[in-house]
């Protein structure tokens, strides 16, 4: 190897390290939320349109995030996956933290899903959609044996499958934007 092939490549790191984000700027919470997924961490959670209270729903839309590496088919609802990340203890808790954060700014929401986005189409991250009806769901009429029913549900870890659902098209996840998760 000549002299000029080492130095470029002592340098690309660094090059890249240098024009990703201004000096002393903080990482936004969508950066640590597509780190954690670029990763290979996962998150499964219910979400709903906005506008659409949970306690009324008659079957429940559970969404996936996570790298296209992952090929683990099944999550527990509402748990952080650390996957390949490496993230245990209290860092994987702080990390969830922000992953959850993404959806309390209309800004940070809007960037975190274009950025998903352009890493679904870049195949290097991967969404998926799953529509469940547990047991009796659909016979409850009451709101709060709706809600009931979900707490327990999650409570135990339930464990999702998606197995079967296909993996979304960048264009197909900005419908789930305007989604709120549970």
């Amino acid at each position: 190897m000549i002299r000029g092939e080492r130095v470029t490549r002592w340098m690309a790191p660094m090059v890249a390290l240098l024009t990703a984000a201004p000096l002393g700027a903080q990482p936004t919470q969508a950066d640590v939320a597509l780190d954690f997924f670029r990763s290979g961490g996962a998150y499964c959670f219910r979400i709903a349109p906005i506008g659409v209270a949970l306690s009324e729903e008659t079957a429940w839309t559970i969404m996936l995030l996570t790298s296209a590496a992952n090929r683990k088919t099944a999550f527990k609802i509402r748990q952080l996956d650390p996957g390949a990340t490496g993230i245990r203890g209290q860092r994987l808790k702080d990390v969830g933290l922000d992953v959850t954060a993404v959806w309390r700014s209309d800004r940070i929401r809007e960037d975190f899903f274009a950025r998903f986005a352009k890493g679904i189409a870049e195949h290097e991250l991967r969404a998926r959609i799953v529509t469940i009806s547990p047991g009796n769901l659909g016979q409850l009429i009451s709101p709060r044996d709706r809600a009931e029913l979900y707490l327990k549900f999650s409570e135990r870890g339930s464990t999702i499958a998606f197995d079967k659902a296909p993996d979304l098209e960048a264009a197909e996840l900005a419908r789930y934007s305007e989604y709120l998760p549970d």
